[in-house]
């Protein structure tokens, strides 16, 4: 199961503007220049903030408290880049825990007067400033993601700084990350460019998210009438959805199985078939029916396709991940065996459409 939370409040701060407040800029920016002979540094760094207090207490309902628990919890920060200028070929960003509080404020980098409310470089709010210019943020417990050659989208994997310091430890407060160049990367004199990232402003599909994964799914049937699909079966996956969902909502799928030429069976009655059923570890992706893309993508423990009774397959999916007035299709991964070993992979999607609405 993977359920999203969408940044509470993001901004960028701009070092070479230190009075600019950026609050419901459609970008976050993460830059560093190096302005004349190996001279002054003109760098921006990414704050973002995201309540995990709700979907705490929604998994700790079903027994799911920490990633020792039974499903595996994992939270994720997924930013999408927009633009990139002048980049190295390899790099490495970093995410620090921020240790005071600031306000996001109404200001944009193109707005003429610049709004100097809130926060900016060198203040936290109106009229209060950061303990130190650009920022306070603790040094250990960051996280890091190293790019070589590839779009600068971050996956930082936070569920040490979930778990371990804004749930259990009452020293922190959640103020948010703050996300930068790691190490001398952010204080030498080498050009680095500047990477762009869909704020939480942003009217796309790609706005910064949490992603919080665990697997609740069954994985084995009660017992079982039905035969295993092979390699060399012909099927149809026919997944049981409604043409709309409200967002937000979280639904079960069923997934119908057929073999296009299954023979029919005397034991089972005249017109009756034997069911089919998936293999284990086959997995779902939702795809967005306009860009191709996958919203919710294919993953071996957090998108397990379920098994129930005796033949049925499913998958349950948190809504809240995709955007209203829209329209998916369900992809289903399949895996192949030959014993332990995965001897072939198929794809199905029959491009059955359903809306998610508000």
């Amino acid at each position: 199961m993977i359920k999203t939370i969408f940044l509470s409040k993001d901004t960028t701060l701009y070092e070479a503007t230190a009075s600019m407040n950026t609050g419901i800029d459609e970008i976050l920016e993460i830059r560093k220049i190096v302005s004349g002979s190996g001279g002054d540094l003109v760098r921006s760094r990414a704050l973002v903030q995201f309540d995990t207090t709700e979907m705490s207490a929604s998994l700790s309902a079903k027994g799911i408290n920490t990633s020792a628990d039974s499903g595996s919890l994992t939270y994720v920060l997924k930013m999408f880049v927009s633009k990139e200028e002048d980049v190295q070929a390899s790099y490495n960003l970093g995410g620090y825990v921020v240790l005071q509080d600031w306000d996001m404020g109404i200001g944009k980098s193109t707005y003429v007067p610049t709004v100097k409310t809130d926060c900016t470089w060198t203040n936290r709010k109106t009229d209060t400033a950061w303990g130190a210019a650009g920022g306070v943020f603790l040094g250990s417990n960051a996280v890091s993601q190293s790019f070589n050659n590839v779009t600068a989208d971050i996956n930082f994997d936070v569920t040490n700084i979930v778990e371990n310091l804004w749930h259990d430890n009452p020293a922190y407060n959640n103020y948010g990350l703050l996300i930068l160049r790691s190490g001398s990367e952010e204080t030498n004199i080498t050009e680095y460019g500047k990477v762009c990232y869909y704020s939480r402003e942003t009217n796309t599909i790609y706005p910064p998210r949490v992603e919080v994964r665990y697997d609740d799914a069954s994985h084995a049937f009660t017992t079982t009438t039905g035969s295993e699909a092979t390699i060399n079966d012909d099927i149809i996956i026919d997944p049981r959805i409604r043409a709309e969902y409200i967002r937000g909502s979280e639904e079960r799928i069923i997934l119908d199985v057929s073999k296009k030429y299954s023979a029919r069976s005397q034991t089972l009655g005249v017109g009756k078939y034997s069911r089919t059923y998936l293999p284990q570890s086959s997995s779902y992706a939702i795809v967005d029916n306009a860009t191709g893309e996958k919203i919710i993508d294919h993953d071996a423990t957090y998108t397990y396709v379920g098994r129930r009774g005796n033949t049925e397959n499913y998958f349950d999916i948190d809504t809240n991940a995709l955007f209203p007035e829209r329209y998916y299709s369900v992809e289903v991964k399949v895996n192949y065996y030959d014993g332990t070993n995965v001897i072939g992979t198929k794809y199905f999607n029959n491009k059955k459409l359903f809306k998610v609405v508000k």
